[in-house]
């Protein structure tokens, strides 16, 4: 088993399931690569390529334990937790089975990445939530859980928890 846990403004994670399934636990995760100043909001923080929080890759399947308070946001075109890109392969889910009230919001980047799920024009699909507090909040024209910004979702489901999941406004 796994444990994610900690604070960064450049650090991302990749999940890689390729070699086999894989079980890991977020434990008070928060990564905000958005390049988005927090301090004096003037918005000229870092100057920082592109990418996403936490990317899952692969064809097998990745299960996270949610254990704390844990933040996602990620950079421009990317999902804030970003399922593979253009492939459907594998499952996503998502629980918190060890009743530690886990928590997840997960903030798609500017230019249309969802919350959960996929970049821009990228596929969102074979996600799982069973369990957790989740707040999912989509870039322009993105979904809160699900595809990108001219990007599918699909194979969405929700069987327990408490999850919010908005779209980003398409005229931003």
């Amino acid at each position: 088993e796994t444990v994610i846990t900690g604070e960064s403004d450049k650090n991302t994670v990749t999940i890689d399931t390729s070699e086999g399934n894989v079980d890991v636990t977020f434990d008070d995760l928060k990564i905000d690569v958005s390049g988005k100043a927090e301090v004096d909001g003037s918005g000229d923080g870092p100057a920082r390529e592109s990418n996403a929080a936490v990317t899952v890759q692969g064809d097998h399947d990745a299960t996270i334990e949610l254990d704390g308070d844990n933040e996602l946001k990620s950079g421009g075109y990317n999902a804030g937790l970003e399922k593979d890109g253009h492939r459907s392969e594998g499952t996503l889910t998502i629980k918190d089975d060890k009743g530690k009230d886990g928590s997840l919001t997960a903030e798609g980047g500017d230019g249309g990445g969802a919350g959960i799920g996929g970049g821009m024009e990228s596929t969102g699909s074979n996600i799982k939530i069973t369990g957790g507090t989740i707040e999912a909040v989509g870039g322009e024209g993105a979904a809160g859980i699900g595809g990108g910004v001219y990007g599918s979702g699909r194979d969405i489901e929700i069987s327990g928890g408490k999850v919010s999941a908005t779209g980003g406004d398409a005229n931003e």
